[in-house]
């Protein structure tokens, strides 16, 4: 499995920085699947769609993504008790809108808009069918589709007259049916005032030398790059804040990027950047739940990505971001770093992120845990025997690993889980058989009837958090 896969990525390395766009419709997809799965608890409704998801991955690695598009959909119907979906939801499905810009100066009149198809539907046009885009307390806009794609304008909301004002909205656009609203979705769009002298002041302030780097100043650096992008126009795989991160952006320049602002006094979750190395950083998304005191350290959970995706997956996709919900209600700190396309050594320096986050956040140095899906459960097997005993416990959830120091393993717990329909099914069986081969006495092996690689995680989750809950609970 794991040369298989290797290869896919090796494959799909040089056209996913081009694929952005689809990357965040799949994204918005899968949400959309996620969210309706926790509607449905009927088994029969789970299993009619778990038939149907292990198309997913291998139209993604083959750049068939209108085609995974379709599939997700696909399944997320199969999970509704109507099946099959009617003419008209099949033909709405594909249906997303593209701004222009997701980053946009507040003096802008007019967005200009792209309603497409992500793939094209199985379905004829409903006849009486119109669209409409909408801002929070604005009075909806007409859009008229003739064929797609179809490009146009829409008015923008009155600016709000401060020349520091900023504010992240939501443009959400509805597809009505006999004067009905039969859907609707929603963009982030960011306004800024005085948006390029803002940024140009920001990215001055990212180029001035810091030495020794900081995480602010890492941070400052991702941060520009990032609000230019979207700015830009470019698609990112997932709905930033940008505002938002214009304005933490400012107060750390502000401040000096010698001065700590990401501190234990501040709960919520933020995207950063650590100094990991000479000349290097590694971009992260944290989460730093209420409560936390100095003096009483909490564990913490370091969650490595599949391929393909990034720091957000594991907050916005796996279980809707479940795996953020089962830290807040404990009070642990969750770290998804930002891993590259790459196996075996190619993950995040997973040993100098905890040491720099470790002078920010109570992070008790017994309590961390790691875990992986796919490329990140062979990544978790790989930062176990980069960093001896680090780890208190690790998973490895829908992938394998190769173990070449056993002795590292003979007492850690490890859980290794995967689903019956899942393409990593044979490489997690090889990493659990190779773990008790090498004197492994607290590994565990689930197998997840009829679950496949992109449900895994979400189903293995209560089994994982069970056993870092285990070794959590004080001595008695």
């Amino acid at each position: 499995m794991r040369n298989a896969i290797i290869a896919l990525i090796a494959i799909i390395t040089p056209a996913t920085a081009g694929a952005q766009p689809e990357r965040y419709e799949l994204g918005r997809k899968l949400k959309l699947f996620e969210i309706e799965w926790d509607k449905q608890t009927e088994a029969v409704g789970r299993k009619r769609a778990l038939e149907v998801m292990p198309k997913v991955m291998q139209q993604f690695f083959t750049f068939q993504f209108g085609e995974a598009g379709r599939t997700l959909d696909t399944a997320r119907f199969a999970l509704l008790d109507k099946d099959p979906p009617s003419n008209a939801e099949r033909w709405i499905a594909p249906i997303h809108l593209t701004p222009g810009s997701r980053l946009i100066d507040m003096d802008a009149k007019e967005l200009p808009i792209t309603l497409a198809q992500f793939y094209k539907p199985d379905a004829t046009k409903p006849e009486k069918v119109a669209f409409q885009v909408s801002w929070p307390n604005e009075k909806l806009q007409d859009v008229a589709v003739a064929k797609f794609p179809t490009k146009t304008s829409i008015a923008l909301p009155k600016a709000l007259a401060k020349p520091d004002a900023a504010e992240d909205v939501a443009l959400e656009y509805t597809v009505e049916l006999d004067g009905k609203p039969a859907t609707s979705q929603s963009v982030i769009i960011s306004r800024v005032a005085n948006l390029k002298e803002r940024l140009a002041q920001l990215k001055k302030a990212a180029a001035a030398p810091s030495e020794p780097p900081t995480i602010e100043s890492a941070t400052l650096t991702e941060r520009v790059d990032l609000l230019e992008k979207l700015a830009d126009g470019q698609t990112l795989e997932t709905d930033y804040p940008a505002a938002k991160l214009l304005l933490e952006a400012e107060a750390i320049s502000a401040a000096g990027v010698g001065k700590a602002y990401f501190t234990a006094d501040k709960p919520a979750q933020f995207w950063m950047s650590v100094p990991t190395g000479k000349g290097k950083q590694t971009a992260l998304r944290v989460l730093v739940p209420k409560g936390l005191d100095a003096k009483k350290p909490v564990p913490v959970v370091v969650a490595l990505h599949g391929a393909g995706g990034s720091e957000n997956l594991f907050f916005e996709g796996y279980g809707n971001g479940q795996i953020v919900k089962e830290c807040e209600k404990r009070g642990w700190i969750l770290i998804a770093p930002r891993s590259a396309l790459a196996f075996a050594g190619g993950g995040p320096p997973v040993g100098d992120i905890l040491d720099a986050l470790a002078k920010r956040y109570p992070i008790d140095p017994a309590l961390a845990f790691i875990v992986g899906h796919s490329m990140g459960a062979v990544q978790t097997i790989d930062a176990v025997q980069a960093y001896p005993k680090r780890f208190a416990a690790a998973a490895a959830l829908g992938g394998g690993g190769r173990v070449r120091k056993p002795d590292l393993f003979k007492t850690l717990p490890v859980f290794v889980g995967v689903g019956g329909k899942d393409f990593a099914l044979g490489g997690s069986k090889a990493l659990y058989k190779a773990l008790v081969d090498g004197g492994a006495t607290a590994a565990t092996f689930r197998e997840y009837e009829s679950i496949e690689h992109m449900v895994i995680v979400r189903a293995a989750l209560p089994d994982v958090f069970a056993l870092f809950d285990k070794l959590a609970q004080p001595a008695k």
